[in-house]
């Protein structure tokens, strides 16, 4: 039920009505007209923390700058020009040599001007470029069918195994390309080594009968031993202006296949290519040459030095009987570094020396070779030395110079 209104005193005349709100609690109490509404209490306001005082032991941080001032650039110049340079291709500059660089006259003489300024630059060039060296001069015409190579390889003085290098034949191209030679190589381990493991090498090799350049390579590996076999062959095709399509296919317990088409510096040569290169170089003391060559998918610079006329000792006998003294030999030395595509050293990996002493005379006979490996050095002595075919009558009875010395 509602309550009651309850009447007030009049006002003006007139009296004056008031209801009790239903909601809340009743008042006991009649409230007058005239009552003083008491003031809503409201929260004091958080004093705010005090700062604290910096500590003075502490140092101020200096202030960080902008890349064009840590490069030395002045603030009011790098916040104008904050444009980048525009990608441009590698200037084709040619950098010159000297008149005579390895056995190679009528390079391109020195670049002048901007050319030059671009070929030998101020500053650190680490744009990737492909190497620019001379083409090896061409030493297709040393390469004479018929003749071959034998040696006993030695590794720190044990006998290891043997090696042979022979040049076939020499024939037209296919569909009436210019002529063409056939390289063979073959390697085998003997003696302690084979009581381990037996490891077989053969390589065949298709070169430019006048240049030397390798057209076709086909090289197989078998290993046995370990109660592990292993095979793996690897044919390479060379292209022109540095081209080169390997396909490597290997047998063991994981068997693979692969196939890489791989841009290289011009004229990279393979394994028996870098041998005849090698026999074919005419340097005299302090003169320099270079080449890249391609083993499997290996690539490695090979840098040649001449070091004049040298003494063998101990000559070996084969060299003896072919009419060689001591001092009848000259000295090659050089290294095997190797590189990326690029002609940039590997980093992490051994440079190899090698040092070759040839035959001071037309013939031009690797008498002996030796190169350090990461256990000890390997030494290849001459002990079979098979004349060119046209050349068999004037070597041993049977056309087999030393033949009486090979085991």
């Amino acid at each position: 039920m509602e309550e009651p209104a309850e009447e007030m005193p009049a006002e003006g005349g007139r009296a004056v009505l008031r209801l009790q709100p239903k909601k809340g609690p009743r008042a006991t109490q009649p409230r007058s007209a005239d009552a003083e509404a008491k003031p809503v209490p409201t929260a004091k306001p958080k004093p705010k923390p005090k700062p604290k005082p910096k500590s003075k032991s502490k140092s101020k941080s200096k202030p960080k700058l902008s890349k064009p001032e840590a490069q030395g650039i002045d603030a009011a110049i790098g916040v104008i020009d904050q444009a980048k340079l525009p990608r441009l291709g590698d200037p084709t500059v040619v950098p010159g040599f000297d008149d005579r660089f390895a056995g190679i006259t009528g390079v391109p003489a020195a670049a002048t001007g901007w050319s030059g300024s671009i070929a030998e630059p101020a500053f650190v060039d680490r744009r990737r470029r492909y190497p620019m060296v001379p083409r090896p001069e061409p030493f297709g015409d040393t390469l004479r069918p018929g003749e071959r190579f034998r040696y006993d390889v030695t590794f720190s003085g044990n006998p290891t195994g043997i090696a042979e290098a022979e040049v076939l034949a020499r024939e037209p191209g296919a569909f009436g390309a210019p002529e063409v030679v056939h390289l063979e190589g073959f390697a085998r381990t003997s003696g302690v080594v084979s009581l381990l493991t037996t490891l077989t090498y053969k390589i065949k090799s298709t070169v430019d009968a006048v240049s030397g350049a390798p057209l076709t390579t086909y090289a197989e590996t078998k290993r046995t031993g370990f109660g592990r076999d292993r095979y793996r062959e690897v044919n390479t095709t060379f292209g022109g202006r540095g081209h080169v399509f390997i396909h490597d296919k290997r047998v063991s317990d994981k068997s693979s296949e692969m196939k890489i088409r791989e841009r290289l510096p011009v004229d990279t040569l393979d394994s028996l290519a870098v041998m005849a290169w090698v026999r074919a170089l005419d340097l005299n003391t302090g003169e320099r040459a270079r080449v890249y060559g391609l083993d499997g998918k290996v690539l490695l610079r090979v840098d040649i030095t001449g070091k004049g006329p040298s003494k063998l000792e101990p000559m070996p006998g084969i060299a003896t009987a072919l009419g060689l003294g001591s001092g009848d030999v000259y000295e090659l030395a050089g290294t095997i570094t190797r590189v990326d595509r690029f002609g940039a050293p590997l980093p992490g990996k051994k440079v190899y020396k090698l040092r070759v002493w040839l035959s001071d005379d037309g013939r031009r006979i690797p008498v002996a070779l030796e190169s350090d490996v990461w256990l000890g050095v390997v030494r290849l002595n001459l002990t079979q030395y098979d004349p060119p075919s046209g050349e068999a009558s004037s070597a041993s009875g049977d056309g087999r110079a030393g033949a009486s010395a090979a085991p």
